[in-house]
C-alpha cells in the first residue's frame, strides 16, 4: 500500500501534466487543485496504462507515464504543501507544541545503544528532551501537524 500510495500521487502529477492542468511555474495551476476529468491527452496515457496491466514491470509502466524511472515522493509533497504550510502558520499562531515531550530515561538505553540522535521536528530542533514540557491534550491542529510530520519524514 505504501509503494501504491506514492505511485497515485507520481502518476496524478503526470496527468494533471498532460492535461495541461499543473504548471509549477504558474501559481494559478497547483497541484492540488487538478482536475483532468474529459481530458484526451490524461485518457490516452491511462489507457495505455490499463491496457499494460501487469504484462510488462511497473517501472517501465511508470517510466512510460510519467518519464521516471524510479518512486519519487515529491508529487505527495507537492500536493500536501498547501496543507503543510498551513499547519505550519496555525500551530505558530496557535503555540502548538508539534511532537511530543520526553518524560524520563525510558527508551534512553536503546536510543543510545542504536546510537540515534533524535530530533525534534517542526517549531523547536535538538535532541531527545529539548521539547518545552506542556500539560494537558495536544491540540487538533498539533495532531494533525504531527501525522503529517511523521508521515513526510519518511521520504
Amino acid at each position: 500500500n505504501f509503494v501504491a500510495g506514492v505511485l497515485q500521487f507520481q502518476l496524478y502529477r503526470a496527468l494533471c501534466q498532460a492535461a495541461g492542468q499543473r504548471n509549477p511555474e504558474d501559481p494559478r495551476k497547483p497541484l492540488h487543485k487538478c482536475d483532468f476529468y474529459r481530458s484526451p491527452e490524461a485518457g490516452r496515457i491511462l489507457g495505455r496504462l490499463m491496457e499494460r496491466g501487469s504484462s510488462v514491470p511497473w517501472q517501465d509502466v511508470l517510466f512510460e507515464a510519467t518519464g521516471e524511472s524510479r518512486l519519487d515522493p515529491s508529487a505527495l509533497r507537492e500536493y500536501f504543501r498547501p496543507l503543510e504550510d498551513w499547519l505550519r502558520t496555525e500551530n505558530l499562531r496557535t503555540n502548538e507544541l508539534v511532537g511530543w515531550t520526553y518524560d524520563g530515561d525510558y527508551c534512553k538505553r536503546s536510543i543510545e545503544t542504536a546510537g540515534l540522535e533524535v530530533y525534534g521536528s517542526g517549531l523547536y530542533q535538538g535532541y531527545y528532551n529539548s521539547a518545552p514540557r506542556v500539560s494537558g491534550a495536544l491540540g487538533n491542529s498539533a495532531l494533525l501537524g504531527l501525522l503529517l510530520t511523521l508521515a513526510l519524514s519518511s521520504f
